[in-house]
């Protein structure tokens, strides 16, 4: 009975994401033309994102919970550095439906994805290696009272946290909020195929995990050592 329900739920799962590459399919047609800002654009992509995890709760996929005071529609877009531990390729979609005015840094490999080029160039900065562009492209954003939301594992399951978000924050005196999502079977991780989702609802938890405020020069040390407090805030400290 468990695998016809395995089953069942797999071919769920693969009627889901087709159905969200369909719907993604007159975004990606929308969102190039000049007449739509890339704040508009932004704002596309939310909607979209939340249509989402709307539907995934619907359908029985999943459902999303709330802790630590990360509640839906988590007020944002003041101009904070995000960061997140990184589980499943559907981070993003869930911390995004759940945030205000936010950008985030993707693999810059991702702007040359013919189906994902367009929403990564209205809602994402591209990762050249935390060089001194993307750095400036970020805090232009959080200037303007944009969030921008970094994982600072880099990779689903990364061992090694880099230190751009702790960059970022000294460099700009921004404020770092932290968050940590958890999956319940977990779903998406990296290597883990899309159909297997287990046999039961998926619970994704998603908990606000306090504040830091950047200390000291935008220097190796003061990096490390801040990278090393984000860490232990998201769940992800190195071993």
């Amino acid at each position: 009975m468990r695998r016809i329900v395995r089953i069942s739920r797999g071919l769920l799962s693969g009627a889901f994401f087709l159905l969200y590459g369909l719907f993604a399919l007159p975004f990606a047609l929308v969102l190039p033309l000049p007449i739509v800002s890339k704040r508009n654009g932004r704002r596309i992509i939310r909607f979209f994102y939340r249509c989402f995890v709307f539907l995934a709760h619907v359908t029985g996929l999943y459902t999303v919970e709330f802790a630590g005071g990360a509640t839906a529609r988590t007020a944002g877009g003041t101009g904070r550095v995000v960061v997140m531990n990184h589980v499943s390729l559907i981070d993003i979609c869930v911390l995004l439906a759940n945030l205000g005015d936010a950008v985030c840094i993707a693999k810059s490999a991702t702007a040359r994805n013919p189906f994902l080029a367009a929403e990564v160039r209205k809602l994402f900065i591209a990762n050249d290696g935390g060089g001194p562009a993307e750095l400036a492209e970020a805090a232009e954003y959080i200037s303007a009272g944009v969030d921008v939301v970094i994982f600072p594992q880099g990779t689903r399951g990364g061992a090694k946290l880099r230190r751009g978000a702790a960059r970022l924050a000294l460099a700009t005196g921004a404020r770092i909020v932290a968050y940590n999502i958890a999956y319940d079977p977990v779903v998406l991780a990296k290597g883990q195929p899309w159909w297997d989702v287990g046999d039961r609802v998926i619970r994704i938890r998603l908990e606000r995990r306090g504040e830091l405020a950047p200390e000291g020069p935008n220097d190796r040390p003061a990096a490390v050592a801040l990278t090393k407090r984000i860490g232990e805030l998201i769940g992800a400290a190195e071993g």
